[in-house]
């Protein structure tokens, strides 16, 4: 087999999500990286605090031009390897993978599993059955985000043995500059981000604090949605809006520093693809409460301090709340431990490894 001198990854947006992973990518690749997006980075994605990726060694081309969609579906050789996202419902994306099926390039794909409850869940599974019973046998491998993933990859007929368990990645800051002792002494500083939406399960997290003990422990949530009015009345009615504030978003580099001053961060989803608050808080020092309906279980379970609890349970996210809030805030030393194991599992350069080794497979 032809060794690969070029990586193109077809993808609906830029995403900041995969900023780090595609720069240390192309840091550690000989031959050249290229990112193909269908459209600029959509309003409610930046109203959530999204900013465009700014890639100094990959270079990103935008496929709305035709002349640039063509250029790069001839790139046609066995030396050439296409990383295909969001093709399944991505009308240019799509195009690009059915102009190369036929060609002797490498295909792959890159994928978060999608959403699937109710019927709109059953019509992706179907037509997801649909493509891999036709093109299964075309890619030689799917690069499937977190657990969730793997499951509906399997679920819907692709081959075990081309499905590969892939994430996020992210660069690991540097360490927070130690500074004055706490205002707060030993209360423990929750946080959690992102949409007020059903799937996010904030309605769940706030239920919990219910259940915790009146003091010794504060939380932050970032982020904003339909459910954010609704989720005010519910804290106030707890009696919990002296230890829980709605923050508001906070563009994803801000609130990326700010990480490291909490102790834990929660995800109480219903679902998740991945949920980047795991990678951004454990890059920072920060253990993570999150349920196994995040992608994101393959990096949490196991890590110091962490904890998985299953989706959809008030009783027991309160109760891993409350050993958090028991074990007090995170020391400097326990938060190094934190990003060590993150940077060997989780950081941008330990993901370009294990991509380039997939490569190398054949």
């Amino acid at each position: 087999m032809a060794a690969i001198s070029r990586i193109i990854f077809w993808q609906p947006i830029a995403s900041p999500h995969q900023e780090d992973f595609l720069e240390a990518l192309a840091g550690q690749f000989q031959g050249e990286v290229i990112l193909a997006v269908e459209h600029d980075l959509p309003d409610d994605r930046r109203a959530q605090g999204w900013q465009m990726p700014s890639h100094s060694k990959v270079t990103t081309v935008d496929i709305s031009i035709p002349t640039n969609h063509a250029t790069l579906a001839s790139h046609a050789t066995a030396a050439m390897l296409h990383v295909f996202s969001g093709f399944f419902s991505h009308r240019l994306v799509w195009a690009g993978f059915r102009s190369l099926a036929p060609s002797s390039a490498r295909l792959a794909i890159f994928s978060e599993a999608p959403e699937q409850r109710g019927a709109t869940g059953w019509i992706k599974r179907l037509r997801g059955k649909a493509i891999a019973a036709r093109w299964a046998w075309r890619f030689a491998f799917v690069l499937a985000i977190g657990g969730v993933g793997c499951e509906f990859f399997e679920r819907i007929g692709f081959p075990v043995d081309k499905i590969v368990p892939f994430g996020y990645f992210l660069d690991v800051p540097p360490p927070a500059e130690a500074g004055a002792a706490r205002a707060d002494g030993h209360v423990v500083r929750l946080v959690s981000a992102g949409q007020l939406i059903p799937r996010k399960g904030v309605d769940l997290l706030v239920e919990s604090c219910a259940m915790l003990p009146a003091q010794g422990w504060t939380l932050d949530i970032f982020g904003d949605g339909p459910q954010r009015a609704r989720l005010a009345c519910r804290v106030a009615a707890l009696g919990l809006d002296d230890r829980v504030r709605f923050c508001g978003t906070l563009a994803r580099e801000s609130l990326r520093c700010e990480l490291a001053t909490f102790d834990r961060a929660i995800l109480p989803s219903r679902f998740d693809g991945w949920g980047m608050l795991a990678s951004e808080a454990l890059a920072a020092g920060t253990p993570v409460i999150c349920t196994d309906a995040c992608g994101a279980v393959s990096l949490v379970d196991g890590g110091p301090g962490n904890r998985v609890v299953a989706g959809g349970r008030v009783d027991l996210l309160a109760g891993a709340l409350a050993e958090a809030v028991s074990a007090g805030p995170v020391s400097s030393e326990a938060r190094g431990i934190v990003r060590g194991v993150f940077e060997r599992k989780g950081s941008a350069s330990a993901g370009a490894v294990r991509f380039l080794r997939e490569v190398s497979r054949g």
